[in-house]
């Protein structure tokens, strides 16, 4: 399988053309971290918590479990085992620690899958599946992932959108044992740290191997996190505001951006940048589910008497 798999590669490689790059680079930016987080965002800020958390919890999930099976496996990048892979440079730039499974396509499935799953409409199917895989065939002809890791991640993501998203319902009917969840994932994320951090790795093992697990770790202590006190303490409700949705929409996704763009910069001065990445992967989650309808409360119309 590892051989014909590096074998496809090749051949996607010999049939790129410039325009074919610049297209599927555009079209594998879909899985990247701010399209995820702005679409996750702009579903909690229009529509509210049944879509958005339904969804969140399985990307959350689905992104832990990722980082901690490349630090399990080590599978390194198709170039590395052939270097007769050339991957696209702008896409290999961003395609640092190991290979399987692939997380731009796990991200891409949990968040259209989830998303077609929770709106429970056929003919959405559809365009989710086509968006899925077109975005995993873009990290097989940029040459960053073999078919083996694509393959892996969709495997992986249909179990993640099924049983996070029954949790999510549990927690909607129990709210009073909503800490259970937060627990449960506080020890996931823990346990996840201290097995990336103590594994016995390869003498020759990729030096940022970690970045995509420990990443993981921030980013699901942040959602579960800003999850819990939302839900506990704001509970925000986008049909309170009324036309101020889109302002909401187009102020939140403004602010993420330039978090995204500049908060590492600003600290890793003081933290190192490292551990800022990570501390930004904790932000994110609290600006969309915390901060910013913590501040939008203040445009809900007022109930009628």
């Amino acid at each position: 399988m590892n051989e014909l798999g590096l074998a496809f590669l090749k051949q996607l490689q010999a049939w790129r053309t410039p325009g074919i790059e610049e297209f599927f680079l555009n079209v594998t930016k879909g899985g990247e971290g701010f399209w995820i987080l702005a679409i996750a965002g702009t579903l909690f800020w229009l529509f509210g918590a049944r879509i958005a958390y339904r969804v969140g919890f399985a990307l959350a999930t689905g992104d832990l479990l990722a980082g901690a099976l490349k630090s399990t496996f080590c599978v390194p990048r198709p170039w590395v085992r052939d270097p007769a892979i050339l991957p696209v440079p702008e896409a290999q730039y961003g395609a640092f620690g190991y290979s399987f499974p692939s997380g731009h396509t796990m991200n891409t499935a949990l968040l259209w899958g989830g998303l077609a799953a929770v709106a429970k409409k056929w003919w959405l199917w559809i365009p989710a599946l086509l968006w899925i895989g077109l975005v995993a065939f873009s990290r097989m002809v940029l040459g960053v992932h073999t078919p083996v890791d694509v393959i892996g991640s969709l495997v992986l993501a249909v179990p993640a959108v099924w049983v996070m998203g029954r949790i999510y319902d549990w927690t909607e009917r129990n709210p009073s044992r909503a800490w259970m969840v937060l627990a449960t994932a506080v020890l996931a994320a823990i346990a996840a740290w201290v097995f990336v951090r103590y594994k016995p790795m390869p003498p020759d093992a990729d030096p940022n191997f970690s970045q995509d697990a420990f990443r993981s770790v921030w980013g699901m202590l942040g959602f579960f996190g800003a999850w819990f006190v939302e839900r506990k303490y704001i509970r925000f409700d986008p049909a309170k505001l009324g036309g101020y949705r889109v302002l909401a929409v187009v102020v939140g996704v403004l602010v993420l951006s330039l978090m995204i763009g500049n908060l590492r910069r600003l600290l890793a001065p003081w933290l190192g940048v490292e551990i800022a990445s990570y501390v930004l992967a904790a932000a994110n989650p609290i600006w969309i589910f915390v901060a910013w309808p913590f501040l939008l409360k203040g445009l809900e119309k007022p109930a009628p008497r």
